[in-house]
């Protein structure tokens, strides 16, 4: 399998994702069609699966001394990930998404915000820079949003400026509301330990 994905990888790298094709992955990974075919019910599912192998290690939440600091960290991989793989790769992968690859990226999305996301908030919790309050998932996860909002939609690079407007306006003090609120709403929440 980790043959197919490099050989993947290689091919998004060196052609783009109109230029990633079975028989080309095929050839690089010294395997047939049919095994792909098999494995791959498209190209779509076949990138998605290689894009594992470019995800970046977590961000260590230990390593910095807050909350903000964590999140600009976290921010900063992601989007140079997004201009790595390349923003037309991504645009023409929700395109081709199908539900079934669509339930995969929700899955590996909810992982990756446990280990980065969740994991800055818990640890800001425990220093005391948040409220005790549960944070909605929703109201947790937003920060994502505002990213891929401004990665896909903006044709102006996302610099760290942008990233720390985005922080400073809109997500802590969204984060601060919602963990101290005490009136006892309830939603989908993130626990936090």
């Amino acid at each position: 399998m980790s043959a197919i994905r490099e050989a993947t990888t290689a091919e998004l790298v060196e052609h783009g994702y109109r230029g990633v094709t079975f028989e080309g992955v095929a050839r690089r990974a010294g395997t047939s069609k049919p095994v792909l075919y098999r494995r791959y019910p498209s190209r779509a599912h076949m990138i998605v699966d290689a894009l594992i192998v470019l995800a970046p290690p977590p961000v260590e939440t230990t390593a910095t001394p807050s909350l903000r600091a964590d999140l600009l960290a976290m921010l900063n991989v992601a989007v140079d990930r997004f201009h790595r793989i390349g923003i037309d790769t991504y645009r023409r992968l929700a395109a081709d998404a199908d539900d079934e690859l669509f339930g995969v990226i929700t899955a590996q999305f909810a992982e990756l915000a446990e280990r980065t996301i969740h994991r800055a908030l818990s640890a800001a919790r425990d220093r005391g820079e948040i409220g005790t309050a549960e944070i909605p998932e929703r109201a947790a996860t937003t920060i994502v949003a505002l990213v891929r909002n401004e990665v896909f939609f903006s044709r102006a690079p996302v610099d760290e400026g942008t990233l720390i407007d985005m922080l400073d306006n809109v997500y802590l003090p969204l984060i601060d509301a919602v963990s101290h609120r005490s009136d006892g709403q309830r939603g989908a929440t993130m626990p936090l330990s």
